[in-house]
């Protein structure tokens, strides 16, 4: 029985020591910087006119705070997460204004919003990004404005903290929650927010911090798995969040264990985002949008925190030159987390040299892509296609869809998901529910129909199904090709294969092969277009647009065969009341019959016009 006894805690000896040590609790200010790293970015930022220019816009936006009324506990459906966001914004900005200038207005400020949000009742964990983000917004606050505290203001955000955040309000047990194992952005959010929240009150809950910060370590890797590959599985909207808080959590859990979480930043793919995130920027400024990639407008590129952070990180600035440094420099802010983007940015970018990259590229993974493109200049050809399932988190019926820009305009395009909100509201559509029969394939945006892609008999595509995507074997007059397997998403057929060819000059060609379709199965191809239909003739459809430069472009599409005839629709009128509606924007697109033999073959060939009017 002794031995047995000695045993058992020569193993539990070992667990522990096996378990990654932290580092010793640091002064504030702890969280991202500390007082140094605040000094350099200071120094940085007057030391050259870019950087001046970006502390005169971080300013401006303090100035709008000083004014704004303080946050109240106002739901939106479900969520306080815009309350949240907001806090985080304003406080973050007040107290980087403050580090940095010394202004004592501006840290009073941040004090105000720090505590308006602490008297709340609670931080509504029911939807738990909501907690999350507001943990970090007091977290900033209890440390990035430690001198500027009064002992009450200290207690109270540390309990507010611990209380609202980080358990469920008796200071012992964590908040827990479906999100700590899934592979998503939620567990990103959750995790970093948290992770921030026991960083910043280490020295007065030392156990329950290390609980945290040791569960955040164990399970953020769930959600590194998703870069695999250098892909993201939710698109370049949700990259932005929940790579924002990857950098969050990431930036936390390097400063807190004293191995630096080597071990994570190891992880596949993760290296690789910024390249990741050029490749999904087409030459318009458009993101590749698939799946729930905004519902506010056209989804453009912005400057992101996390950009900045794996640059810094993985020594890429070169990765910064192409998107993120000119959106930077034009006035492009990086949202709530823009004073983490000045704390992480370097002058590297000053002396970096573009790396030679691919303009052809498949990204793998649980939902794969492949971008094509002939070079790197405003007016080059741009071709996003999609593979991969619907039933990815936020995924649509996308598989086999494609975007494409040329000469500096976005020609097909991919619609925007639906708000959030609103559908919820509405409770007739089952938003969140992801099985074959569910409603929400009933919004146009988000099922097959609303997609670039075919549909057969007017059915959706198989929830389950996957699509992938090979390179394909071209000509040397051709910069990119790939092939996409649709066959599993299509139960109406035996094989369904759809092919992209990119001429390295500029031309794309988009081919269709189907066959063990039953006689007369009716298989629709379609593409959305903000362009005007200038012409119909024939097989022949001709698409005009105005480009960057304000000239007029036009792109032809020819399809084939012969006998092929367009057909357009407009798109501006919602099909149902819960649909919204798609402003200017048009999709054509055509039919083909299946004979006896149940197979079909058909293409459509783009190419731009020079002799525009």
């Amino acid at each position: 029985m002794k031995k047995l006894v000695c045993c058992i805690c020569s193993l539990a000896a070992f667990a522990l020591a096996a378990q990654p040590a932290l580092s010793p609790v640091r002064p504030h200010p702890r969280l991202f910087a500390d007082a140094a790293g605040f000094e350099e970015t200071k120094a940085r930022l007057e030391g050259s006119a870019e950087g001046r220019g970006l502390m005169r816009r971080l300013l401006r936006r303090c100035e709008d705070c000083m004014t704004a009324p303080l946050a109240e506990r106002r739901m939106e459906g479900k969520r306080l997460l815009d309350v949240s966001q907001a806090a985080l914004s304003r406080i973050a900005h007040l107290a980087f204004a403050w580090r940095v200038t010394g202004e004592r207005r501006f840290a009073d400020r941040a004090i105000a919003e720090a505590r308006a949000v602490c008297a709340f009742s609670d931080w509504n964990p029911s939807h738990f990004l909501d907690t999350a983000e507001m943990t970090l917004a007091v977290a900033i606050a209890r440390d990035w404005l430690d001198g500027a505290l009064s002992p009450e203001d200290k207690a109270e955000f540390v309990r507010a903290i611990v209380e609202k955040g980080l358990t469920t309000g008796d200071g012992v047990t964590l908040q827990t929650g479906w999100w700590e194992r899934v592979s998503h952005n939620w567990n990103q959010v959750c995790h970093g927010g948290l992770a921030a929240g026991a960083a910043a009150i280490r020295e007065d809950f030392p156990e329950l911090a290390e609980r945290v910060l040791r569960r955040s370590r164990e399970r953020l890797p769930l959600a590194l798995k998703s870069y695999e590959g250098g892909n993201f599985p939710e698109g370049p909207l949700y990259w932005g969040y929940a790579s924002d808080f990857t950098a969050i959590a990431l930036a936390v859990l390097e400063r807190e264990f004293a191995d630096g979480a080597a071990d994570l930043f190891a992880m596949d793919g993760i290296a690789d985002q910024p390249d990741y995130l050029n490749a999904v920027t087409g030459p318009t400024g458009i993101f590749f949008s698939y799946s729930d990639c905004g519902y506010h407008g056209i989804p453009k590129r912005g400057p992101y925190a996390a950009s900045w952070y794996f640059a810094r990180h993985y020594g890429r600035a070169d990765a910064m030159i192409p998107f993120e440094l000119p959106l930077l420099l034009k006035g492009g802010a990086a949202g709530r987390l823009h004073p983490m983007l000045l704390l992480w940015m370097t002058d590297d970018w000053r002396t970096a040299k573009p790396r030679a990259k691919d303009l052809c590229h498949v990204f793998g993974g649980v939902n794969p892509i492949a971008v094509l493109r002939t070079g790197w200049g405003a007016d080059d050809w741009y071709v996003g296609v999609k593979g991969g399932s619907p039933s990815v988190n936020h995924g649509h019926m996308d598989a086999g869809s494609f975007v494409l820009d040329a000469g500096g305009v976005r020609w097909a395009v991919d619609l925007n998901c639906e708000p959030y909100n609103r559908i919820e509201q509405m409770k007739t559509i089952s938003l969140w529910k992801m099985g074959q029969e569910s409603s929400r394939w009933t919004l146009f945006r988000l099922g097959t129909a609303g997609h670039n892609t075919l549909m057969i008999d007017g059915a959706q595509q198989l929830v389950k199904g996957c699509a992938g995507i090979v390179p394909a074997a071209h000509g040397a007059d051709v910069a990119g090709a790939v092939s996409v397997d649709l066959t599993s998403l299509y139960p109406a057929a035996s094989r369904v294969t759809r092919g992209f060819a990119l001429r390295g000059k500029g031309g794309l060609a988009v081919r269709d092969e189907l066959e063990g379709l039953a006689p007369g199965a009716v298989v629709a191809w379609g593409m959305n277009t903000s362009a005007k239909v200038a012409k119909i003739d024939g097989r022949r459809l001709v698409l005009e647009a105005e480009g960057a430069d304000g000239k007029p472009r036009r792109m032809t599409l020819v399809a084939s065969p012969d006998d092929v005839e367009w057909e357009v629709e407009s798109l501006e009128k919602p099909r149902t009341p819960a649909d919204s509606p798609n402003t200017g924007m048009t999709r054509v697109g055509f039919r083909r019959f299946a004979d006896a033999t149940g197979s079909l073959r058909f293409g459509v060939a783009f190419s731009l016009a020079e002799d525009a009017p």
